[in-house]
């Protein structure tokens, strides 16, 4: 392999870096395990999932008030302008057997004028004119036509959207920690092959100098400065790693819902271990895991019971009401009196909508076409969900495929490595020769870090499409 086919590779390694942590505190270790605990508890995105759930399981209460009676006190205090009157206006006549009786006893012309119709004016008074009336209501669904059971059947798979939602909310936060976590270990291991490689190019540098000072003949100055020009390009790879660390440290951080100032450094993470599950093992547990999965199928279920709720508006609703009553007034004649003054109803009602205007069928059949948007996004997103996990489990084989290769490649330009540098201090290869294997190396080490990378990202994208830990399954 030719330096110049070999530089540009190892330039866009280190301009490539993915975002990662720092170390910056010693005193503070830190491994994935604590972040991820950090994350869950600090991270104000779970305080919205958690008053989200709050909020389905107040729906629910709500829901189920329906079973329980409605009882309501009432009191009325009113004062009108004068007292309540009843305006009799008209005439009355007596019966007949009554003025013939009357007029024996009076005489025949009393009789003859009680026969008349008699001439009536006045007004009674019904009740005064300060009022005050105190009741006590209940009210009490007996039939509502199956509206009341959906209803409450809805709120119950919303309790159970929003616990699919929170637990949606938790694997997003472990995933983004576990990306940039895994993303600082890849920085700093970047960071640190590039001081190593300009430790090497340092080295490398003097010895060409030696060489050419002491008056080798096959180390020329054009060696030397290669060397020198190779020694300042890694060293500005380096701070370009360094720079990509430190901004990392931020984004995990910010990830894990620390504050900007704080500090902490990173423990070795364990080795990432491929899944020993199969593809279709794979696509089962996520149909079964997958919160997104998991809330379109209540979804679907929930439209059932709109159909239901739907329904109800073909049928009658039937009610039980009873009030207890008392009413204080100075007046105790009229429509107050003593019998009418206190007392209690009790009654049954019914109200049923026998011609709506089709509103009811325009609903249930808007339930209708609901559930079969529904049913096909379920079968989109299954569709999907499944290419999505076939693409990662083709990502983490290759993956593993490149990292096992790459190791292998490691040990082959380190050795090759160290025989060009014995052979260098001995004159017997060309200085191009032992810059080509250091870059070989570096370039071997990083295209090994990277595969690791790739297969841990591969890892946690997969345990997030999933729903739980691959390797459980």
């Amino acid at each position: 392999m030719a330096l110049k086919q070999i530089a540009p590779s190892l330039v866009l390694t280190f301009l490539t870096l993915s975002v990662a942590g720092a170390e910056n505190d010693p005193q503070r270790q830190l491994s994935l395990d604590d972040c991820i605990r950090i994350a869950l508890e600090k991270h104000q995105s779970l305080n919205v999932s958690a008053a989200n759930l709050a909020m389905a399981e107040a729906q629910y209460q709500q829901a189920m008030s329906a079973y329980w009676p409605r009882i309501a006190a009432q009191v009325n205090a009113s004062r009108a302008d004068q007292d309540r009157t009843f305006a009799m206006d008209g005439q009355f006549s007596l019966p007949r057997n009554m003025t013939a009786a009357l007029g024996g006893a009076l005489g025949p012309q009393v009789g003859a004028a009680l026969a008349q119709p008699i001439p009536i004016n006045m007004d009674v008074k019904l009740a005064d004119r300060d009022l005050m009336q105190s009741s006590l209501n209940l009210t009490y669904p007996v039939f509502t036509g199956l509206k009341r059971e959906a209803l409450v059947a809805q709120a119950e798979k919303g309790v159970k959207l929003a616990e699919q939602g929170q637990r949606k909310t938790n694997l997003e936060v472990v995933r983004d920690v576990k990306k940039y976590f895994y993303a600082a270990q890849f920085a700093r291991q970047m960071e640190k092959l590039a001081d190593d490689t300009l430790e090497r190019f340092k080295a490398l540098e003097g010895l060409t100098e030696q060489l050419y000072q002491h008056g080798s003949l096959k180390v020329k100055k054009t060696d030397y400065l290669r060397t020198k020009t190779t020694t300042a390009v890694t060293r500005t790879l380096l701070s370009e790693a360094r720079y990509a660390r430190e901004m990392a440290h931020e984004a995990l951080g910010n990830a894990m819902g620390q504050g900007w100032d704080e500090s902490f450094m990173l423990a070795e993470p364990e080795a990432a271990t491929p899944v020993n599950a199969d593809l279709q093992q794979l696509v089962e547990a996520a149909r079964n895991f997958n919160p997104d999965i998991q809330q379109l199928k209540l979804a679907v279920q929930i439209s059932d019971d709109q159909i239901i709720e739907a329904r109800s508006g073909y049928f009658p609703l039937i009610g039980v009401q009873a009030e207890v009553y008392d009413i204080q007034t100075p007046y105790h004649g009229g429509l107050t009196n003593a019998a009418n003054r206190d007392g209690w109803t009790i009654g049954v009602g019914m109200q049923w909508n026998l011609f709506d205007g089709f509103q009811t069928a325009g609903r249930v059949n808007q339930a209708k076409a609901q559930q079969r948007k529904l049913e096909s996004q379920q079968i989109l997103l299954d569709q999907a969900m499944a290419l999505r996990i076939k693409q990662q489990f083709l990502s983490i084989r290759s993956a593993n495929e490149q990292t096992r290769d790459s190791r292998e490649a490691v040990g082959f330009a380190s050795e090759n490595r160290k025989l060009h540098v014995r052979a260098y201090q001995d004159e017997l290869v060309e200085t191009k020769d032992v810059i080509e294997a250091q870059i070989v190396e570096t370039f071997a080490q990083s295209t090994h870090y990277r595969a690791r990378h790739a297969l841990e990202m591969g890892l946690l994208e997969l345990e997030y499409l999933i729903g739980r830990n691959a390797q459980s399954l």
